[in-house]
């Protein structure tokens, strides 16, 4: 794309259910270091009333924002993301959701992960806001520590140097591309939901171009705020690994550890009505998980210095059974609708 004095640098596409919450996410972007070299897209239908007022306002005030009042019957995130590049002028187009806010630096780590020219995908941390609730701060505390496993570098801030990763290490939250790379790989596929930006992180590779997460380039997303919406959330993660191995994705082992955990509890369960053994295989499986359980959450209480981090104890297994239900129930129950519900602040 060639260009000149009116060209953004990079381009934001905000795909909306009209939430209030949307409101954050765009003062956040017009708040940073490059706002007058960025242009805003929204794209979904907001409601009558302050949130679609406050969107107009700014548009009528020549702010860098467009709204693009348009929803799908199928595919909608998906296709809502791809209508949004479609509008964009920049080299660099990020996709982030409409329940997060940007630190002030964050478009500028993000145009520092695509330094080399190969880099065709970069992606940063999502982290917890401070403003929620105990139940959520415990979710977010689960998936930035040791009991994710590598997952938890998705929801850990760092100081290391942008680093090339798998596909695996994208964000769905928080994702930027290359024009030409997006472009290449025809956007994002709408019958793959959940997903589908590791489908698409997946082919930039395929690609031949490079993936590089940007620890500094964090933005913050508001986590689930009931038990049954963390259940769903992580549920939702343990079914989309296996639509993701179907698909001839990558196999990774250690994300397939909780549905491990899982077959073991019911095989031992049922074995001991009848043999001692299995009853005492099954309290080793339990004692040795407590151990590690344990260790993970004394880590954590070591950093926060927050007693009531204990509660860990009880989010971890909570965290790993919904997992590896997920997994276990995509592969006899597969292609059950795992549409995301609204379970998030609002405001």
């Amino acid at each position: 794309m060639p260009h000149d004095d009116d060209t953004p640098e990079l381009s934001v596409v905000i795909p909306t259910m009209g939430r209030p919450i949307l409101l954050k996410t765009v003062d956040s972007l017009l708040e940073t270091e490059l706002a007058d070299r960025m242009e805003l897209i929204v794209v979904g239908p907001i409601p009558e009333g302050p949130v679609l007022e406050a969107v107009e306002g700014y548009i009528g005030q020549g702010r860098p924002l467009r709204h693009l009042p348009i929803r799908f019957d199928t595919g909608d995130a998906s296709r809502k993301r791809n209508a949004g590049f479609e509008a964009s002028r920049a080299d660099i187009i990020a996709f982030v959701d409409d329940d997060v806010y940007v630190p002030p630096h964050w478009p500028v780590r993000v145009l520092e992960a695509f330094s080399e020219p190969d880099v065709g995908m970069a992606s940063g941390p999502s982290l917890v806001p401070s403003d929620i609730s105990t139940l959520a701060r415990l979710a977010g505390l689960a998936l930035s520590s040791k009991a994710a496993g590598y997952v938890a570098e998705r929801y850990t801030k760092g100081s290391a140097e942008p680093r090339r990763v798998k596909w695996s290490r994208n964000i769905g939250c928080n994702m930027i591309f290359r024009r030409d790379a997006f472009a290449g790989i025809g956007g994002f596929d709408p019958k793959f939901y959940p997903g589908e930006e590791m489908i698409a992180a997946a082919a930039v590779i395929r690609n031949g171009n490079a993936l590089v997460f940007h620890p500094d380039a964090y933005v913050y997303h508001y986590p689930k705020t009931t038990f049954r919406g963390f259940w769903r959330q992580i549920f939702r993660y343990g079914a989309t690994r296996v639509r993701l191995i179907r698909a001839g994705l990558d196999v990774e082992l250690t994300p397939l550890v909780p549905a491990a955990w899982v077959a073991s509890l019911v095989v031992l369960g049922v074995a001991s009505v009848w043999l001692p053994i299995a009853r005492w295989l099954l309290a080793l499986d339990l004692l040795l998980y407590f151990l590690a359980a344990a260790w993970i959450t004394f880590c954590v209480i070591r950093e926060t210095r927050r007693p009531v981090d204990l509660w860990l104890l009880l989010i971890q297994p909570f965290m790993h059974l919904s997992y590896g239900v997920g997994i276990w129930t995509e592969c006899f129950r597969p292609d059950k609708d795992l549409s995301d519900d609204l379970d998030k602040p609002t405001t």
